[in-house]
This record gives structure tokens, C-alpha cells and sequence, in this order.
């Protein structure tokens, strides 16, 4: 234990005679007028002082050291501030310099800011070891992982609410699997209430549709859902979400619209928690003339677009018809979902990489006026469909201008297929008229069959085999 005497008394000095000390012992009089901080020794009123000799030389650290730098008066550096070292009387060494009259004179600090100098903060090894092993040993989390997570609740002694909540889960379907995910994600869950909290929301998933495994496997995935506020969050925003995938003019079945409620808040989670952006939005993007199948589709393939600020998605329009698009136009969604996915040096850097097989910038913007999705694709991925285009299939440039919707196509499904079909087709002429490419390349698979292969009987069966790659190596491809 350090000496609780006082600050003289460690040094060995005798009791100063009459005032109080700089670090604050009291003596038989009262506290003399301060000195200049620095002060030598001499003047007058000083030559019969117990405080004449100069402060540093009084203000030693409890080190015993003998001198002091000038460059630190007080002797802190060499002082022992730790909390064990100053015992039950820490105020001698936590001294205030305080200007007082031109001068600089020091004073005992007050009870609360003495209190809070020398509070001790908790020690950061300190662990909730009961919940420590029930993370590790029933929810698999790693030691450090569990450590982290038991600091935050050094106060729970009993496991109740979180196994609680582990057997609310495997009530509603959840794996092993799943629940641990769960955890793993959103450790506060294992303490939320599960009446109060837990079974509400997990009802309210249940109305839209969401139940058994279905519903186990969309929690799993998503569980910040579960951090949200049912009233404030989570109704407001997924039945404001729903209602758009449900009145865009499809007339689908519930169970598809909840398909694709389930989809968007999969890939945008953080969308139930935006609730003001989400609404000023939609908003927006319905003055702008995007509605119905074409806003919900939006919504669906890029929620994340209605999670930003509106400022933002004003910036991507106003982008847009920069580049020709209109308000109203039913290609405008279509680009500002181009130019939400690719920055504007990517774009021009896709620009640049056509330009090299000859597409001039006129051409190149009459492309993606056309179809602005061709540009989403990577830069790598663009440029092998158009050599393939160009080179292996020697399409001309211009048909890829008027028809840049080809380069969205798949290659080794769709195109290779196709082009294969049509080669046998015209090499034996079995069709007068002469044959579109970009007609055979865009119907649909039942529309293609029944107008390039069926229609031709007597060479319907090796256009079939054709068209499923399963000729023999002496048949004309």
C-alpha cells in the first residue's frame, strides 16, 4: 500500500510552517498570495516566504527524484498516476493550475471532478463467462466472437430469455443452421422480448403469406428485419412495397406478388428501415412517369435505388436526360437503372472499349438510348459478344446499332442455337423470304421452334438436332 501521508512527509521535509502548500497540505495560516508561476526567489513580499524557492523545485514527484525538466514544471511526466499508486488521498498528486490575477496558483480539484480523475473504468477482460460458454458450446460462435459479444451484456447472470428465444425459433421452423445465423448477425435478438417483440413481427410475416420453411429461410437470410420497428418500419414499408408490385397493371396472383416482395426486400433489407426516403421516392419517380409495370420492376431489380436520398436519385435522372431521354419516355427507367449500376467513368470506358471495333460516338449513343442495359454488362463481357458478333458470326456493325439489344442475349443458349438453325435453313433454302436475324434471335424459345423448325417437316428432326447441338460431325452446322 502507498504511504498515505502527505506530500512533505514522503519527501522527508518538515511540515511547512504557516499556509497552505501548493499540492494543497493545510498548515496553521492562512494560504499565502500565489506566486508567479516560475517564480526564482526575491521580491518583495517573498523574502520571508516557506514558498520563496522556485515552484519546481518544491512540486517533486513522489518518484523522489531531485530535479524536475523545465519543460514540465510540475512534475507530471515522472509522477505514478495510476489509481494503485495513489491510495485513499489521490488529490496530492491531482493538482488544478488555475491563472488567477496574472499569476498561477494550484488548488485541491473538487470532490466530482477528484471523483471522476480517479474512477477506474472496467477492466476490458471482464467477460460474462456464463454466456461466454453457452455462445460457444450451443450457438457455435467463435471464442473471440463470443468474448466481443459477452462484453456488451456483463450484466446478464441467467440464460432464460436468450434460450427463450432459441426455442421461439425452433418453434417457427428454424435449423440449427438458421438459428445460429441468426445470432451470428444480430446477437441482440437472444435478448429481445419474445412476446412483446419476437411474435408480433413474426405474425405479421405470417399475414403476407410467409410461413414454415419458406418463412424460416427469409428470416435467416434477412434478420435485420427483426431489429426494426414493427409500426414505425416494417408495416409501413413492405405494404407500401407490396402495394406497388400488386397495382402495377399485371394481374398477377398473390402468391407472385409476394414472390416478388420476398425478392426485393432479400436484396435491399435496410429498405424497411427508410421509410421517408422510400415514400418521397416513389413519389418522384411517378412525376417523372415511371409507374406501374415499369416502376415495380424497377423496384424490384434495384431497391436499393429507393433506400438513397432523393438528391441522389434527382442527380441519376437529371443524368439521364442529359443524355437524351425524356421524362415520360418508357426507356428513362431503364437508363437510370443503368446509371445507378455503372459510374460515369465506367460508362465511358465501355464507350471507349466499342469504339476500338469501330462504333462511332454517334452510334454509341443511339445504343444505349436504345438499350442502356447493354452498357451494365462488364467491360470484358461486352467486348467478347461483339467480336463474337463481328468476327465469328460476321454480323454487320450496323445491324448490332440498329438492334444493340442482340448483345444482351445469351451466347452459348440463344445465339449459337439459333444461328445454327438459320444456317442449315437458308443453305437449303427452305424458306423464301429472307430470314431476319434479329426477328429469329429475340421471339421466345416455343415461338422459334414453332416458325424455324416445326414448320419444316420433312427437316424439322435434324433442325431440332441442330438446334440441341447433338449433330454428327458430318452434318452441316
Amino acid at each position: 500500500m502507498p504511504h498515505r501521508g502527505t506530500l512533505r512527509e514522503l519527501k522527508g521535509l518538515p511540515p511547512v510552517a504557516g499556509g497552505m502548500s501548493h499540492f494543497g497540505e493545510s498548515g496553521d495560516s492562512p494560504v499565502r498570495e500565489p506566486l508567479p508561476f516560475g517564480y526564482t526567489g526575491g521580491g518583495k513580499g517573498y523574502e520571508d516566504s516557506p514558498m520563496r524557492e522556485p515552484l519546481p523545485s518544491r512540486a517533486r514527484s513522489i518518484t523522489g527524484e531531485e530535479s524536475l525538466p523545465t519543460s514540465d514544471p510540475l512534475g507530471l511526466e515522472k509522477m505514478d498516476l495510476r489509481p494503485s499508486r495513489l491510495g485513499s488521498n489521490p488529490s496530492i498528486v491531482f493538482c488544478c493550475c488555475v491563472p488567477y490575477g496574472g499569476t498561477t496558483r494550484l488548488r485541491r480539484p473538487n470532490r466530482l471532478s477528484q471523483n471522476r480523475a480517479c474512477s477506474t473504468t472496467p477492466e476490458p477482460n471482464v467477460r460474462n463467462s456464463v454466456l461466454v460458454d453457452y455462445l460457444i458450446g450451443s450457438l457455435k460462435f467463435s471464442k473471440p466472437r463470443a468474448l466481443a459479444v459477452s462484453s456488451l451484456f456483463v450484466r446478464i447472470k441467467s440464460l432464460e430469455k436468450p434460450k427463450e428465444v432459441v426455442y421461439f425459433f425452433k418453434a417457427l421452423g428454424l435449423s440449427d443452421e438458421q438459428i445460429q445465423s441468426v445470432a451470428h448477425a444480430l446477437p441482440t435478438v437472444l435478448f429481445a422480448s419474445v412476446e412483446n417483440t419476437l411474435k408480433p413481427k413474426f405474425t405479421f410475416f405470417q399475414e403476407l403469406g410467409l410461413s414454415g420453411p419458406r418463412l424460416a429461410a427469409f428470416i435467416s437470410k434477412n434478420p435485420n428485419m427483426l431489429k426494426c420497428s414493427l409500426d414505425k418500419c416494417l408495416k409501413p414499408c413492405i405494404l407500401l412495397i407490396k402495394d406497388v408490385h400488386k397495382n402495377d397493371g399485371r394481374n398477377r396472383s398473390d402468391e407472385k406478388v409476394t414472390n416478388d416482395l420476398v425478392l426485393t426486400l432479400s436484396r435491399c433489407d435496410r429498405i424497411v428501415d427508410r421509410k421517408a426516403r422510400l415514400e418521397a421516392n416513389i413519389r418522384y419517380l411517378e412525376s417523372c412517369g415511371i409507374v406501374g409495370s415499369q416502376l415495380s420492376t424497377l423496384l424490384l431489380r434495384q431497391p436499393r435505388m429507393f433506400s438513397m436520398r432523393k438528391e441522389k436519385l434527382e442527380e441519376l435522372v437529371s443524368r439521364a436526360l442529359d443524355m437524351d431521354f425524356s421524362i415520360g419516355s418508357r426507356m428513362l427507367a431503364h437508363a437510370i437503372y443503368c446509371l445507378k449500376c455503372v459510374s460515369i467513368k465506367t460508362l465511358n470506358g465501355r464507350f471507349e472499349a466499342l469504339r476500338m471495333y469501330g462504333f462511332s460516338k454517334d452510334e454509341l449513343a443511339s445504343m444505349f438510348r436504345k438499350s442502356p442495359f447493354v452498357f451494365s454488362l462488364s467491360e470484358a463481357k461486352l467486348r467478347w459478344k461483339v467480336e463474337f458478333f463481328l468476327n465469328n458470326l460476321k454480323i454487320d456493325k450496323l445491324v448490332l446499332v440498329k438492334h444493340p439489344t442482340l448483345v444482351t442475349y445469351s451466347i452459348e443458349e440463344r445465339v449459337i442455337p439459333r444461328f445454327r438453325v438459320l444456317k442449315i435453313v437458308k443453305s437449303r433454302r427452305l424458306c423464301r423470304k429472307e430470314l431476319n436475324f434479329n426477328n429469329a434471335m429475340c421471339v421466345s424459345n416455343a415461338k422459334f421452334l414453332e416458325k424455324y423448325i416445326l414448320r419444316f417437316k420433312n427437316d424439322a428432326g435434324e433442325l431440332l438436332l441442330a438446334y440441341n447441338d447433338q449433330l454428327s460431325d458430318t452434318s452441316e452446322r
